[in-house]
């Protein structure tokens, strides 16, 4: 009997054990995470909170519309415009390309933008190309002509930045990487800023 009630209670333990970690699971797919996101932000008003739901959704789908939007939103509540503010880029330029009129007038008044002109134009071409076609070279064109217009556009200098070693070319993106850590550092921006530094550490 006392070896039967053993089993009964180990097996009892595994069925346990196994429920928690399938919750588990269940809990960090993008749409469970997403729920929480918008309810730790909307409803909590809990922003910090937040992001970090909305981090782990982008860090399993990189190119998630909504954790993408929700994330720029959070980051703006948590006081941190300036990290925002690469996401929101990339917001606007999602929902152009998708025609949410809606999101990319929202992007546009936080962005400081009236609406589509060169710059925002050469903005959303340079992140369609080289997140949504995998095109480095493209996008590095489109980068370079947001520059002309604007030389301190810290989105497109970060942007250029990536491109250009997608592009193969480490050497020619170290200036562009020096110059988005000292904006970066200057904005308060500690993601960007640890990302420039752990580039610049490598060679060349």
């Amino acid at each position: 009997m006392k070896r039967v009630r053993a089993v009964s209670v180990s097996v009892l333990v595994s069925l346990l054990l196994g429920s928690v970690m399938a919750c588990t699971r269940a809990e960090e797919t993008p749409e469970a995470l997403m729920t929480m996101g918008v309810d730790a932000l909307y409803t909590q008003k809990n922003p910090e909170a937040a992001a970090k739901d909305f981090r782990k959704v982008l860090a399993k789908s990189p190119e998630h519309y909504g954790a993408t939007y929700q994330l720029a939103v959070a980051l703006d509540r948590s006081g941190k415009a300036a990290e925002a503010r690469p996401l929101w880029e990339k917001a606007l330029a999602m929902a152009e390309a998708i025609k949410d009129e809606q999101t990319a007038d929202t992007a546009r008044k936080r962005l400081g933008l009236p609406g589509p002109a060169p710059e925002g134009a050469a903005m959303k071409a340079g992140l369609a190309a080289l997140y949504d076609r995998k095109d480095a070279v493209s996008a590095i064109a489109e980068f370079r002509k947001v520059l002309a217009i604007n030389p301190n556009h810290y989105g497109a200098t970060f942007q250029l930045a990536k491109a250009l070693d997608q592009a193969g070319k480490p050497a020619e993106a170290r200036p562009l990487w020096e110059k988005a850590l000292g904006m970066a550092q200057g904005f308060k921006d500690d993601v960007t800023a640890k990302m420039a530094t752990e580039r610049l550490a490598r060679r060349p």
